[in-house]
């Protein structure tokens, strides 16, 4: 109970130095984007900011669920971190979109912009989502909620990646139409992993019977222990990720 509690503040703080080195990225995409003329740097700048916001509530609601149940939430606080995914994979939704908005705008208008710094800020961006996504990937293979905030600094990564990648094209090659393909394909990859998160999410508030259990096959074993004739009002639900809950009537 106790290396439970201690791996759970220990995974607390790894999301709350991710939220603080978000909004630095976000602060020094913006001066940098400034500086350099670059709209790709202020608008990966805003897409930090909110992938940030994102993991804040993903932290909130972490905290939130940790709450014991109580006579009025009987059944807990758990599904706080449900409605984080579901409220962070929409707005990642939103974020795919705009970031093809954007890329139309620029194959349209291609501008000048100082390479050499446009580089330097993506490459520190490019670093420091990197650690994000270190310090959250452990915990994203086991929190819905958290793998949503985990795909925000993933798309953060990928973004940032593709600003060093397309500065450098563009300082040797001049393919200024570089920055907006790549930005397309990163787009519709993250917004690909994302509808997961999204459907996932749903469909446990919905409290659909998760997709591995058949209750036809619980219903037979059930009904050949000695006595039991019947099994029916049958339901499975999820209240989170991990707890699975059965209700029925025997008779």
């Amino acid at each position: 109970m106790h290396n439970h509690i201690h791996q759970h503040n220990s995974n607390n703080r790894r999301i709350f130095f991710a939220i603080i080195l978000n909004f630095l990225i976000c602060i020094v995409e913006i001066i940098g984007g400034i500086l350099a003329g670059s709209l790709s740097l202020i608008a990966d700048a805003f897409h930090n900011f909110s992938d940030g916001m994102a993991i804040f509530i993903s932290y909130l609601a972490r905290k939130i669920g940790m709450r014991s149940p109580d006579l009025k939430m009987t059944f807990g606080y758990k599904r706080a971190e449900i409605l984080a995914a579901l409220f962070n994979s929409s707005v990642i939704i939103v974020i795919a979109f705009f970031l093809f908005r954007e890329s139309y705008f620029r194959l349209m208008n291609p501008q000048q912009i100082s390479i050499s710094l446009m580089i330097g800020v993506g490459f520190f961006g490019l670093i420091a989502d990197l650690i994000c996504v270190f310090l959250l990937h452990p915990e994203s293979q086991h929190s819905l909620n958290i793998r949503s905030a985990y795909l925000h600094l993933l798309s953060d990564t990928l973004s940032s990646l593709t600003i060093v990648i397309a500065g450098i094209l563009i300082y040797f090659y001049k393919i200024y139409y570089i920055d907006a393909i790549l930005t397309v394909i990163i787009g519709s990859y993250i917004l690909c992993k994302d509808i997961e998160v999204l459907k996932q999410s749903v469909m446990i508030l919905m409290e659909r019977v998760p997709i591995e259990i058949d209750i036809n096959k619980i219903k037979n074993e059930i009904e050949l222990i000695p006595n039991v004739n019947n099994l029916h009002h049958i339901h499975i639900w999820q209240i989170n990720e991990d707890k699975i809950l059965f209700e029925a009537i025997l008779s």
